[in-house]
């Protein structure tokens, strides 16, 4: 019932009803749901009972009275009378037993909804879908596009087994059903038509509303006339322009459907937010204006959900676009709903559902939730809510959808590889490889330390070196002299050999070593500057935070311009050398000293404060390619001294402006980390130690030459670095000076990477343990090229920040064309961000350019120091590691620390390193990245191979793989000589496991310094020399002691860089004293990190669960027990683990979580004994899993939505109290204009054409033989009766506003049965024929209608005994008067005739009854039946799809009644005893047509039939379906 009344709502019936079929007490509560739902007056006539055995019917007046008093009584009703076996007699009992009850008020007017209806109501806005959106879900694989499998069934003409798609679709969640036969190779128009024929005949299938979907609107028009129920139709656009779009908008108007309206245009498709909501706003306003008067609620939108994820770049916003339009177009457009085909946002990842509906998700849940997305076409059965995605999943598909981050789309693509590598393994009956996310965000520790809690500090200076010197600002004596270690001793002796100060001595006149000046020479303090009175390190703190400072340019640029030849380079002392040297511009600091101290003063001159010495290549290393490795001391000596020289002649110039020597130490022509041989990336062409020498001895000379500053520069390879500063702090160490050191890196290209792979976060990472006083980049790239890096590292720097970029990129030749200008301009932005301390230039750069640079730049403020924050544990591998920001892939804040690379920890690793296999090596080693290990632990110890030669390949390897070497390494072994020897294959900066007490004292503080030496942070294993700790006192007694000495003046190593292992010993053995060790590990780290600040806390977590091995799931529940509370309750950092393998506390089932929290916790005496049982339970999974026997999926429906987070202003709107029933459109009803009652004056051509016809077959002549005149007009006068309720004056008075007044005032009584009337006067088949066909061809007998022209004396007496007993409204005695139902009798012709004297004989016995009182009008109601045929339901068992009449045929039949009933002085109409809601509404078009022909305003009555105690149509609807139809 209530489908029947949402099918047929859009004609706006002034009152909707139920009638014939049942007895008033069988119709009573199917009547009562249509008066829940119907926004007009209900009525009601029922039989007088059910039909006894011979058709009869035997219910008394008494009787109805009885039963129809409770529709009056519960206030469902406003008007009562009789169907089937009713009489007046029971009219009048009805009317004495109900008169003195209230009417049904009308319902108060609620926000517009959208009413849908198949054969079972639907309202959009009560939809809450599988997986708790509030969100109709329209079921996609009843559309060829969407559904391969419905493709080739719609080609095969296979409709049964399409009928089992659509009925999958039903029972996996869709709300609506998405029909759409669109393909070039079908007849579309027959294959939609079929369809639906069928559709409409499947319970299961039909009692959905449908989604009649076409590109082409002749397909959706046919379709339409086919659907008993209301559907949505999919699409119109106004790409069709305006006129057309108004013409299709309008046929779907009156039809009564909903309406897709997809946001293209004239001009395309809207794919950005902004054309979206122009092309919806336009097309609404279009919509809901005059032109078509659509009711807002039936509009949904399709601003087009376009495909992310597609690798270009201008897709990546279209969720996004759709998301937010979808917000905006709801508050622009009221009641509308949002739609889209969501299965085209993820088209890009086709294939993997896994990933579209992950996608699907995400995109529905903000777009439902935050935007007020209605609905959508979907796979319902696939719908996945955000709780079902995995962390990862959620997190890949958020930023994919809101277009988040740049590589979104890449992420997917892996996430998407990764999930068809799952697939695959299932088709093979393989277990899926496991992948668990990297969260970004951690959970909360609850453990908080008063360290941790450190106030912020202002930095006064940069980090200093751990020298007593730099640590007390002692300054430098500049007394090389009294330097006299034994190293320094040995290089000078070397040098000696090589007559190298005797040559200088012959250049300067001495071969000085100390350069101390007077401590009066100038004034004390800043700016002013006295070697050997005042501290360097202050000095330039004090210089790059009161100003930017600037360096020097290029070297080589300017030896260039001198245009040196072979001969140059020679001089007289090489002149007869047996090798060209042109190039080695090194050598000219010894053959051409004027040249290289005349460079120096011109970059003096243009304003630098600092210049470097012409010594990039001075190392053994770099000039044994010219075979001058002996003369290395003389070239930096006199490269420095030259210099010297040339700053002080400036300073002397402005003692206001000292200038410094920066002694320049170049990167080598050797990479420590990158193969010479592309055959074998183990092979290197020099080692660590040698360039530790190499640089060692090019620093010793560099300060006996006079140098204030050491500049490690153009680092390519951070390993080379990292020997360089090595050099300087063991010659820092041997000298005791303090002497300030910066660090130089090299980004080759725009990937913003060394050579050797490292980011420029991860250099500085490895070489912040050097305390350099400033570090930044240089060389390589242009200032252009160069910010966003140079950028990076100032955000991380502790110290000043440098930059010296090229004159721009290289041009064809090599050469460089940036202008002065240029290099100004674009080194104004680093100065103007404040990223630098100090500006210089690189390749192709000269005095002008450095003029220029400090021009632009001087006014600016320098970088400010950054605050000194909490200590962290910074690593690196080729990219930047915090242990401190690290949140693995279960959401713990921890570092996982992969153990598949250690011996003791991979039976297969083992084999291959016993194999020498290292490829397949590294190959573990990607896995553990990939399944989320944040560092390697890397272990080869065993006493079958050489753990020497085999760490040291491992490493050389690693570090030339980048999926391997982007994360940092743990060097692993008890064996601290094949730690070191890793060490120093390792450019980042790694851990070391591990070292202890274990060892004593002396051993231990030499170990620790070693691995500070070398920039690493340690492991330290709660051993001491009486052995292991197992006891929670042990580990905090034993770490402490360790503590104390690494952070002492011993060792003075950095506390965040300190690792305690307090040993994770095994639980659940069976034997007592180890049931506490998970206890006491974790009371211990808790107690430990209280005691030692910064440090961290890690252990071998496989080591606690190793009773249960060869049970993952269960170990993997111990572990994820263990570590959660370690590291939440107690502050665990890091641990070595099977990242893969690793659970969450949500990941176990609840039996599981209570038994590891027993077994962890020593909770229960039998923790031990359940684990066992448990993991005896899962070692029967396994084998059943190994037998193929999966575990059933089950999802859950939600019926309660999520709710959603945006609302709309008009969603608030307050109710309203109904004075009358919903409207028609027309502007008669709109504006409650009488009816004119002068149907003469009704011209229309198509009203025309039915008079036409009647008046061929001599319709009115034969009417006006019977009434005296052929009468089209029934007005009467002004002033025939008093103005104003209760009476009514025919074209005076609007009856819509009578009828509402009566209906509102009290209950109003119709007729009863015409039929049962009629068989009380026994009439024969003569009687049926009268005179005029008693010679018909056929029998009669039964066509009542016909005694409106044979008997109307009969007809009369019947209506005026209605009228009697007090009925105020009669129906005519048309019932079976179309042309569809006369054809029985071969009557066509006169079906006019029928129902013009059918009205008329109405006419004048209720004009008789209102003169008798008028202040109780009577009313005539046109009747119009339900015809004789069906259009929904096939009169052939044998197929669905035929009919017996089509919508078409009905609405012509229906039009031609329409205008003889009004033509006969009807007042209103009533389409009644539908059984088939489709025949109703081709009833309901052809009154709209009447009424939009003739301008008038005729109320409409509707009266749906529920034919048995399902409380359906004859067609399956239910009462409410019927009215939303």
């Amino acid at each position: 019932g209530e489908a029947f009344y949402y099918s047929i709502r859009h004609g706006k019936p002034i009152c909707v009803g139920l009638n014939c079929a049942l007895g008033a007490t069988q119709m009573a509560p199917f009547l009562q749901k249509v008066a829940e739902v119907a926004e007009c007056f209900v009525h009601v006539y029922s039989n007088a009972g059910l039909p006894n055995a011979m058709g009869g019917y035997d219910d008394t007046p008494e009787d109805m009275a009885r039963d129809n008093l409770v529709f009056a009584s519960q206030q469902w009703v406003n008007m009562i009378g009789g169907c089937c076996g009713s009489t007046p007699a029971h009219i009048a009992a009805i009317k004495k037993a109900c008169e003195h009850l209230p009417p049904r008020p009308l319902p108060d007017v609620l926000k517009p909804v959208m009413r849908l209806s198949g054969l079972e109501p639907l309202v959009a806005e009560d939809c809450v879908n599988n997986i708790g959106l509030p969100f109709v879900n329209v079921g996609e694989r009843c559309n060829i596009a969407g559904s391969i499998k419905f493709k080739k069934l719609m080609m095969d003409g296979n409709f049964g087994e399409a009928m089992d798609i659509a009925k999958k679709q039903v029972e996996d969640g869709a709300h609506i059903i998405d029909v759409n036969v669109d393909d070039g190779m079908l007849d579309g128009m027959a294959a939609m038509q079929k369809f639906i024929k069928i559709a409409v005949t499947e319970p299961e299938v039909a009692k959905r509303p449908f989604m009649i979907d076409s590109s082409k609107f002749e397909i959706v028009e046919a379709g339409l006339k086919w659907c008993q129920g209301k559907p949505i139709i999919n699409s119109i656009s106004l790409k069709v322009g305006e006129e057309m779009f108004i013409e299709h908008a309008t046929t779907i108007r009156k039809h009564g459907a909903a309406v897709v309206i997809m946001a293209f245009d004239e001009h395309g498709q809207a794919a950005t937010e902004e054309e979206k909501v122009r092309i919806c706003k336009r097309s609404y306003d279009l919509l809901v204006g005059p032109k078509i008067n659509f009711p807002p609620e039936d509009i949904v939108f399709d601003p087009n959900i376009l495909t992310i994820g597609t690798g270009m770049v201008e897709h990546n916003n279209y969720g996004v676009d759709f998301i937010t339009a979808t917000k905006r177009i709801k508050e622009l457009c009221p009641y509308v709903k949002i739609s889209g085909g969501v299965s085209n946002l993820s088209f890009g990842f086709r294939g993997v559902s896994k990933v579209r509906e992950a996608i699907h998700a995400v995109f529905l849940h903000h777009a439902c939730i935050e935007s007020g997305m209605d609905m959508g076409i979907v796979n319902a059965k696939e719908m996945l809510a955000l709780k079902d995605l995995d962390e990862e999943m959620l997190a890949l598909s958020t930023d994919l959808v809101y277009n988040k981050t740049e590589d979104a789309t890449e992420k997917m693509l892996d996430r998407t590889a990764y999930e068809k590598e799952c697939l695959e393994a299932k088709k093979k009956g393989l277990p899926a490889p496991k992948r668990k996310f990297r969260r970004t965000t951690a959970l909360k520790r609850h453990v908080n330390f008063d360290w941790e809690t450190k106030a912020l500090q202002r930095a006064t200076e940069p980090p200093l070196p751990i020298g007593k010197a730099a640590l007390g600002h002692v300054p430098y004596t500049y007394k090389n002299s009294t330097f006299t270690h034994p190293k320094i001793a040995a290089v000078r002796a070397r040098a000696a050999e090589a007559g190298a100060l005797r040559h200088s001595a012959q250049l300067f006149g001495d071969g000085a070593l100390d350069y101390a000046q007077k401590p009066d020479l100038h004034p004390e303090g800043f700016p002013h500057f006295v070697r050997s009175r005042d501290s360097l390190r202050e000095y330039i703190s004090e210089l790059f935070t009161s100003r930017i400072a600037f360096y020097d340019g290029a070297m080589g640029t300017m030896i260039q311009k001198y245009k040196l030849e072979e001969e140059d380079f020679r001089g007289e002392r090489f002149k007869d050398y047996d090798m060209l040297i042109k190039g080695n511009n090194d050598l000219l600091s010894i053959t051409k000293p004027d040249v290289i101290k005349s460079i120096y003063e011109q970059y003096l001159e243009s304003g630098s404060d600092l210049i470097g010495t012409n010594t990039f290549s001075c190392t053994t290393i770099a000039q044994a390619d010219y075979k001058m490795e002996s003369i290395v001391y003389e070239l930096n000596y006199n490269g420095a001294r030259l210099a010297r020289e040339a700053c002080d002649k400036f300073t002397a110039k402005d003692p206001s402006r000292p200038r410094f020597v920066v002694g320049a130490m170049g990167p080598t022509n050797r990479t420590a980390s990158i193969s010479p041989d592309v055959e074998d990336p183990s092979c290197r062409n020099c080692h660590f130690d040698e360039l530790v020498e190499a640089y060692y001895e090019q620093i010793v000379a560099l300060m006996d030459g006079g140098s204030d500053i050491l500049m490690i520069e153009t680092i390519f390879d951070t390993l080379n670095a990292k020997a360089a500063v090595f050099a300087v702090n063991e010659y820092l160490e041997h000298s005791g000076a303090d002497i300030p050191l910066f660090i130089s890196g090299t980004l080759v290209d725009q990937s913003g990477r060394t050579l050797s792979g490292q980011t420029g976060e991860a250099f500085y990472y490895s070489i912040r343990h050097g305390k350099p006083i400033c570090v930044g980049l240089n060389c390589a790239l242009g200032a252009t090229q160069m910010a966003p890096f140079l950028q990076k590292v100032a955000e991380v720097a502790e110290c000043f920040v440098h930059v010296y970029s090229n004159a721009g990129l290289p041009n064809a030749m090599g050469g460089y064309d940036d202008t002065p200008e240029d290099m100004a301009r674009d080194n104004l932005v680093f100065a103007s961000q404040q990223w630098v301390n100090m500006i210089g230039g690189c390749c192709g750069s000269t005095p002008a350019h450095i003029a220029a640079i400090k021009k632009a730049c001087e006014h600016l403020p320098p970088r400010p120091l950054p605050d000194v924050l909490k200590p962290v544990m910074r690593l690196s591998g080729l990219e930047p590691l915090v242990a401190e920001d690290c949140v693995n892939n279960i959401g713990l804040p921890f570092v996982n620390v992969g153990e598949r690379c250690n011996i003791a920890g991979s039976i297969k690793f083992k084999k291959l390193m016993m194999d020498g296999n290292f490829g397949e090596a590294m190959d573990i080693a990607k896995k553990q990245v990939e399944d989320g290990a944040h560092i390697i632990d890397v272990n080869v110890d065993d006493g079958m191979l050489d753990g020497m030669a085999a760490m040291q390949k491992f490493i050389k390897i690693a570090v030339t793989e980048p999926e391997v070497a982007k994360r940092p390494f743990m060097i692993d072994s008890s064996k601290f000589e094949i730690v070191e020897a890793g060490l120093k294959w390792c450019q980042g900066k790694p851990i070391i496991n591990s070292i202890s007490l274990k060892v004593g004292e002396e051993m231990f503080i030499e170990h620790a310094t070693t691995i500070r030496k070398h920039g690493a942070a340690v492991v330290i294993m709660a051993f001491d020399e009486h052995g292991q700790a197992a006891t929670e006192e042990e580990k905090v007694r034993i770490c402490k002691r360790s503590y104390d000495l690494l952070v002492g003046p011993k060792i003075n190593f950095p506390p965040e860089d300190i690792v305690f292992d307090p040993n994770i010993l095994t639980i659940g053995t069976g034997m007592v004293e180890h049931n506490n060790y998970g206890v006491d590990f974790i009371t211990a780290t808790k107690r430990i990190k209280e005691l030692c600040p910064y440090v961290k806390i890690s252990g071998g977590v496989s080591n606690l669960s190793f009773g249960f091995r060869g049970v993952s799931k269960v170990r993997e529940a111990i572990h994820a027990v263990f570590l959660h509370h370690a590291c939440i309750e107690s502050g665990m950092d890091m641990g070595i683990v099977n990242a893969k393998e690793m659970l969450a506390l949500k990941d176990l089932d609840e039996e599981m979580l209570a038994l590891s929290t027993d077994l962890v916790y020593n909770k229960t005496e039998d923790a031990t004994e359940k684990m066992l049982d448990r993991t005896a339970y899962e070692k029967e999974c396994l084998e059943a899993k190994k037998k193929g026997l999966p575990a059933p999926k089950r999802k859950f429906r939600r019926t309660t939505a999520l709710k959603r987070h945006v609302n709309f202003d008009w969603e608030t709107k307050a109710l309203q109290r109904a004075t009358e029933p919903p409207l028609p459109i027309g502007k008669a009803a709109l504006g409650h204009v009488p009816y004119t009652y002068k149907n003469s004056t009704f011209t229309h051509p198509k009203i025309a054409a039915v008079r036409a016809r009647a008046a061929e077959a001599g319709a009115l002549r034969h009417s006006a033989q019977l009434f005296g005149d052929g009468a089209l007009d029934y007005a009467q006068k002004p002033d025939l009766h008093p103005e104003g309720f209760p009476h009514f004056v025919r074209s005076r008075d609007s009856l819509r506003e009578y009828i509402s007044e009566l209906f509102t005032s009290r209950i109003a009584f119709y007729d009863g049965a015409m039929g049962t009337m009629i068989q009380k006067y026994k009439l024969e088949e003569e009687d049926f024929r009268g005179e005029r066909f008693k010679d018909y061809d056929m029998l009669i007998k039964g066509n009542n209608d016909l005694l409106s022209i044979t008997k109307p004396d009969v007809i009369k007496s019947i209506y005026e005994q209605y009228l009697e007993s007090g009925s105020d409204l009669i129906g005519t005695n048309t019932f079976s008067c179309t042309t569809i139902a006369q054809a029985d009798y071969k009557m066509e012709s006169i079906v006019y005739e029928l129902n013009y004297n059918g009205a008329r004989l109405a006419r004048e016995a209720c004009d008789k009854f209102t003169a008798k009182d008028p202040s109780r009008p009577r009313f005539v109601v046109g009747a119009m039946g339900p015809t004789n045929r069906t259009a929904s339901i096939s009169p052939d068992v044998e197929d669905p799809s035929c009919r017996n009449c089509h919508f078409d045929e009905l609405v012509e039949a229906y039009y031609e009644q329409i205008v003889a009933l009004m033509d006969g002085g009807s007042d209103i109409l009533m389409i009644e005893t539908i059984f088939d809601t489709l025949n109703a509404k081709a009833a309901v078009f052809a009154v709209n047509e009447y009424l939009e022909h003739s301008g008038a305003d005729i109320p409409l009555f509707i009266s749906g039939t529920l034919v048995d105690q399902s409380g359906r149509t004859l067609s399956g609807q239910t009462g409410e379906a019927f009215y939303y139809s």
